[in-house]
């Protein structure tokens, strides 16, 4: 008989794990690093950073949006929900602010002590922030947090295309050669 019950199916590969082939995970210090592409289920996450009022890529954070302009608000299910800050393409300190966001983000985690964290990139991803250097700096700031004494257990990327899979798996495989 077929056994229909569905069991993750875990491949050991020397940095990493894949589960189902849907999605995989790296262990930095004591946190499981898990990326996955989304949608998502938010609902068991204890804090998650989503987008709310990132423009598509139209008008810079902080200028009025033209009339007909569109801008993303995600929907969350989360006990908590930070938002990332406004970014634009034309933003020269956009990797600074990614970075900053997650840093943050992530201490507000261990003030509460939460556990389970979710970082939602669509919205950036949408704002045409090129997906290396979205990747590259939540990597930076995953592995700065991994330094310090954490309550976190699990961090969740959550990519919105391939492409930011992609660049993920990049970053967390060769995190000692990022700029």
């Amino acid at each position: 008989m077929w056994d229909t019950e569905k069991k993750p199916r875990v491949v050991s590969l020397k940095r990493y794990r894949v589960w189902c082939d849907t999605m995989k995970e790296w262990d930095i210090s004591d946190i499981t690093v898990r990326l996955q592409l989304g949608p998502v289920d938010d609902s068991n996450m204890d804090i998650v950073v989503k987008t709310r009022n990132i423009s598509l890529g139209m008008a810079p954070p902080g200028t009025p949006l033209e009339a007909g302009s569109i801008t993303v608000e995600e929907e969350s299910f989360a006990e908590t929900c930070i938002y990332w800050p406004p970014i634009a393409l034309s933003d020269e300190d956009r990797r600074k602010r990614i970075f900053e966001a997650v840093d943050n983000a992530l201490a507000e985690a261990v003030s509460v002590d939460a556990k389970d964290i979710g970082l939602f990139t669509m919205g950036l991803e949408v704002a045409r922030i090129p997906s290396w250097e979205i990747a590259e700096e939540i990597v930076k700031a995953v592995l700065a947090h991994g330094k310090k004494q954490s309550p976190i257990h699990t961090i969740n990327l959550i990519a919105s295309t391939p492409t930011q899979v992609s660049s993920f798996e990049f970053a967390l495989n060769n995190w000692p050669i990022l700029p």
